[in-house]
């Protein structure tokens, strides 16, 4: 059971707060009315929960290349730096509601200037193994401009921080892991990316008036598997079996051939051909045929102008009603 705590920086008496009691997100009714949100700690697991659900959904291969054991209790853990006692009073202050009458304070702190909850983050984690305070820090897309370390005055002292290990705990628990192994810089990108998406989609309106007591409802889960599924993370419904013919109406060249023949695992597959001899069409079939096999997710076409980018996004959506479903959900491409 996590007890109340009192911490004061100054010498000043402090209120007692418990970690339940750290918002991390207000909700806008009306200019006049604005009320508590999801706490810390609710937003953190649904956050962890929406990664588990992204992960399942990749190709076994892929996991085991991008998504190490723990990858869900590294996004879940993303907003610990909100268990901050400025954030906690800017937060409560901003509240006007019956609850909180004319933006009631705490009186916890007085907010330090330009400490984003990022920075608080990042120094949580400092004697964590390399990579976790960097990829935490940056969940909003770029890096804290300035950290210190976890016990700061700034950040609330040594109380404060022992309720932030609690909130890492309490998430070890709930999802039954621990803080994954990271192995080289690029990886760290690719989870930070990772991170930003799980947040984004935890953050949405699905999961406004969401309270801790509701995630442990049998029925929940709906809920995160419609939030993954809304924001995209479908897989799409193939159309199997087609020719090269079928999906472009004539039969493949010599060149088109030799591509498909190749383009069979991972890779980089560099076709140069004269104006007029399919190319596209060639990267299209094999791309096809990845999905086909499952070697693949989706399909992202990069061209170098807005124009070419225009034209390719016409033919896109004419080869996507081709090699999809009719009712599945990806049968237009996005620009």
């Amino acid at each position: 059971m996590l007890k109340r705590r009192s911490f004061s920086s100054t010498g000043d008496e402090m209120p007692l707060m418990r970690l339940t009691d750290c918002v991390a997100k207000t909700i806008k009714i009306s200019d006049d009315l604005i009320i508590k949100g999801a706490d810390v700690l609710t937003h953190c697991l649904i956050t962890g929960m929406v990664a588990k659900e992204m992960i399942k959904r990749q190709p076994q291969w892929l996991r085991d290349l991008l998504y190490p054991e723990g990858t869900e209790l590294l996004a879940a853990v993303h907003d610990a730096g909100k268990i901050f006692p400025s954030f906690q009073k800017k937060i409560h202050k901003a509240l006007r509601s019956p609850e909180f009458p004319e933006g009631q304070e705490l009186g916890i702190a007085n907010p330090v200037l330009n400490i984003r909850h990022e920075a608080v983050s990042h120094a949580t984690f400092y004697n964590y193994s390399r990579f976790i305070p960097e990829i935490v820090g940056r969940h909003h897309g770029y890096s804290p401009e300035s950290t210190g370390m976890p016990d700061d005055e700034i950040f609330g002292g040594a109380h404060w921080q022992k309720m932030r290990l609690e909130l890492v705990e309490y998430l070890k628990n709930a999802l039954q892991t621990d803080l994954p192994v990271i192995k080289s810089a690029v990886h760290a990108d690719v989870l930070s990316g990772f991170l930003c998406v799980a947040d984004w989609i935890s953050s949405g309106a699905a999961f406004e008036n969401i309270t801790a007591e509701m995630i442990g409802k049998p029925n929940f889960y709906n809920q995160i598997v419609s939030a993954v599924d809304t924001a995209g993370f479908v897989k799409p419904k193939l159309k199997k079996g087609l020719s090269f013919k079928s999906a472009f109406g004539f039969q493949p060249r010599e060149i088109q051939l030799r591509l498909f023949e190749i383009a069979d695992d991972s890779g980089i597959y560099i076709l140069e051909a004269p104006m007029g001899l399919g190319k596209t069409e060639a990267a299209l079939y094999a791309a096809y045929k990845a999905l086909e096999q499952e070697r693949a997710t989706g399909i992202y076409f990069a061209l170098p102008t807005q124009l070419t980018s225009n034209k390719i996004y016409e033919r896109m959506n004419k080869f996507l009603s081709i090699i999809l479903e009719d009712d599945g959900p990806h049968r237009k491409s996005l620009l």
